[in-house]
């Protein structure tokens, strides 16, 4: 009878160790996950400011980030790990394009756009919208690229994915198919949200105000 006892015990307390280790690894996914958007946006403003001074020209090396520009600076202030990566390492997104469609799983598939290395047939001939140079020179503060996919194929992004530092980077990338907490730019898993100012509009100026659209044909307000 005893030992029955204690065996009901160890089942009781294994129930509560379980239901306390789950709450845990979700507390630590929740931080993973917002990191992760710090670490990647923290990158897109790197680049950002990195083109401001270099004609719009991307970084070849992540290390070119936290070295000092012209203006004595450095871009970002660490390299930061990707916190998905048992290594910390992220995927580089480098010149061309990628065909973006959803397999029956559920999990996007990227394909290489034409003209890129791997490129798979029955692509269109030509991508949605063109492929943007990277080392072509772009104003400080230039919004995101919208891509209209063509009829039939999915969405199109201004970058590859799966690229090598010693071409130019336009961002990184968190490979980790995984249901997220929050919404980001639309998306909701982690390897849907690209951090690349190809596809991220700059912040807002503090004291900037919103563009209101006027019908056609009316008249702006007179200032005095």
């Amino acid at each position: 009878m005893v030992f029955i006892w204690v065996l009901v015990s160890f089942f009781v307390l294994a129930v509560f160790l379980m239901a306390a280790v789950q709450p845990a690894s979700i507390m630590i996914r929740r931080e993973n996950e917002k990191d992760l958007v710090y670490r990647g946006e923290q990158y897109v403003e790197a680049i950002r400011l990195y083109q401001s001074e270099h004609g719009g020209a991307f970084p070849t090396q992540l290390e070119q980030l936290i070295k000092e520009g012209p203006k004595r600076r450095r871009y970002i202030r660490q390299l930061y790990r990707n916190p998905f990566d048992p290594d910390g390492k992220w995927l580089l997104l480098g010149p061309g394009t990628t065909v973006v469609t959803m397999g029956e799983d559920g999990k996007p598939i990227y394909k290489s756009g034409p003209g890129q290395p791997g490129t798979p047939n029955g692509l269109p001939a030509q991508p949605a919208t063109p492929t943007p140079q990277p080392n072509a020179p772009r104003t400080p503060g230039q919004g995101a690229i919208v891509n209209t996919p063509p009829a039939g194929v999915g969405e199109v992004l201004p970058f590859r994915i799966g690229s090598q530092e010693g071409q130019p980077i336009l961002g990184v990338f968190c490979n980790r198919h995984e249901k997220a907490f929050q919404e980001l730019r639309g998306k909701n898993y982690y390897d849907q949200w690209f951090f690349s100012p190809l596809v991220m509009p700059p912040p807002a100026a503090p004291n900037a105000r919103p563009q209101v659209q006027l019908p056609q044909g009316t008249q702006p307000p007179q200032t005095k």
